[in-house]
């Protein structure tokens, strides 16, 4: 203490004014805030603030406690002060929970709110911690004495909340991708339990971002749902650890029991008809998650069955691939997104009274375009028309000599063999 004041005479009594006063003052030295609740890992400041009560003064020395196993200090001195000089550098220990520093200012100043200096302080553990300045502190008179003034000491009482738990991990050994569509209508959730974690408050519903209240619900780390309906249902859940809930974790749960919706294969006959061929076309929606896979099998109701049907994914027209037959049927699986399936047949009617209608289709086809080919006949001039008639009777002579031809020759490997 001695050594203290020996400087700061040495310092200070060159700037130091003539008394003006007899420094009857009381002055206070407080915290700044002198309350408050922080999160453990959290950092706050507290100043140390000085009311001179009207008084001049020219300096002021703090010696400061605190309690090192639930606070570290960060920063010993921050923000703004109104030294103009530090006589005393801060000092400072985190083991034994102290800090000082002491500072001047020439030609004095009188301040109801003067900041001394600002502490950044960083709770390490739950519970109260008290900051307490020390009666050991000073604040001396600009009076040509250095007359102690300091009457009055506030210290601070602060709350230190333990962190609260972070959401917890939420997953689904029924419904594991929350992008994914699942028949499945009674899911199995579960979750992490963090260390510390005593409960958990949830709530199962259809809105993406509800928070669970504050009443534990259940200390396990599984819950099963049963009939659950068609849709989107979302999970949330969140921990209670050292009477602190934590943030609210958020799964969901896309569930689709629905097959796609009815429809009717239909069968189309094009020319191909007369030779076996024909398609087939397809096309249904689903409500939720969407139609995935169309796939096709075709049978012959004829034969006796082997067990399920052969299907392929198939796009619609589908081309069938086999022989046109009077027990041909085609079978159409529509398969939604989460793996439901609605199967949809339809029979080939490819009867002979069928292949008879499209051939009588046919021939009036080409008998229409024999008669127009005849009145452009007679519509053409003679002469172009004489050409024609040659034309056909060159045509004529030559397929018939060429069927003589062939049919002499038949005869002659006939009589050889």
């Amino acid at each position: 203490m001695k050594a203290f004041f020996a400087l700061l005479f040495a310092n200070l009594a060159f700037l130091s004014l003539p008394i003006e006063s007899d420094a009857t003052g009381q002055a206070k030295l407080f915290l700044s805030p002198s309350t408050g609740s922080f999160i453990v890992g959290s950092t706050f400041d507290v100043s140390v603030i000085v009311d001179t009560d009207e008084v001049s003064i020219n300096t002021v020395k703090t010696e400061i406690y605190f309690p090192a196993d639930y606070l570290q200090i960060t920063a010993p001195s921050s923000g703004k002060s109104f030294f103009s000089l530090w006589l005393e550098q801060p000092v400072y220990s985190n083991i034994e929970g102290t800090i000082s520093f002491a500072g001047g200012i020439p030609g004095g100043i009188k301040t109801s709110s003067g900041i001394v200096s600002t502490i950044t302080f960083r709770a390490i553990k739950a519970g109260e911690a008290v900051i307490k300045i020390l009666p050991s502190s000073n604040v001396l008179a600009n009076d040509g004495k250095g007359t102690q003034i300091l009457s009055t000491i506030i210290n601070g009482a602060y709350t230190l909340k333990p962190k609260p738990p972070e959401g917890p991990v939420v997953f689904s050994q029924t419904h594991p991708d929350e992008n994914s569509w699942y028949n499945n209508n009674n899911p199995v959730v579960s979750w992490e339990k963090e260390a510390g974690v005593t409960n958990f408050s949830f709530i199962l519903d259809g809105y993406p971002s509800t928070q669970p209240d504050n009443n534990s619900d259940i200390q396990e780390t599984t819950k099963a749902y049963e009939n659950l309906a068609d849709g989107l249902w979302y999970f949330h859940i969140k921990s209670l650890k050292e009477n602190a809930w934590g943030a609210t974790s958020n799964f969901l749960l896309r569930i689709d029991t629905t097959p796609p919706a009815k429809f009717k294969p239909k069968v189309e006959f094009l020319l191909a008809q007369i030779v076996g061929r024909a398609f087939v076309s397809f096309h249904t929606t689903d409500a939720l998650s969407g139609i995935d896979r169309y796939e096709v099998a075709v049978i012959d109701k004829s034969e006796p069955p082997l067990g399920s049907p052969v299907f392929i994914e198939a796009e619609s027209p589908y081309q069938l691939p086999k022989a046109i037959s009077e027990n041909l049927r085609v079978t159409v699986r529509a398969a939604d997104k989460a793996g439901n399936i609605r199967d949809e047949s339809a029979d080939v009617n490819s009867s002979s009274s069928m292949i008879s209608k499209l051939k009588n289709n046919m021939l009036i086809v080409f008998s229409s375009a024999l008669i127009i080919a005849f009145f452009i006949f007679l519509i053409t001039p003679f002469p172009v028309r004489q050409k024609i008639i040659n034309l056909f009777e060159k045509l004529k002579s030559k397929i018939s000599a060429k069927i003589v031809s062939l049919k002499r020759k038949g005869s002659q490997e006939d009589y050889r063999n």
